[in-house]
């Protein structure tokens, strides 16, 4: 974090722990803070200044809705495209359930 921009340093790091694509990963957090940012060499580049509790809010939110299977809390999951619909299918239960776009 600078006077003006909030650097994430481990995204691809973050990303590869939930089997997520850093991109998406990136795309929630831009779109959930309302910010301009860039990826650059696996870091994010968001502009303003962010707090590290903020932050973690965030990660915290994108698990409960993109990692998180909803049926038995397992995070042992993937992100599927069928037509123009997302599902997150578990591969712990099996459950497959809708997600949104970001």
């Amino acid at each position: 974090i600078d006077a003006k921009n909030t650097f994430f340093t481990n995204l691809g790091q973050v990303a590869k722990m939930l089997n997520r694509e850093p991109a998406h990963l990136a795309r929630f957090l831009l779109k959930e803070t309302g910010r301009a940012g860039a990826i650059s060499d696996d870091r994010l580049v968001i502009q303003g200044r962010m707090l590290h509790d903020e932050a973690k809010r965030l990660i915290d939110l994108y698990i409960k809705e993109f990692v998180r299977c909803p049926v038995c809390n397992g995070i042992d999951t993937r992100i599927v495209s069928e037509k123009r619909f997302r599902f997150l299918v578990c591969d712990a239960c099996g459950a497959k359930s809708p997600v949104r776009r970001i």
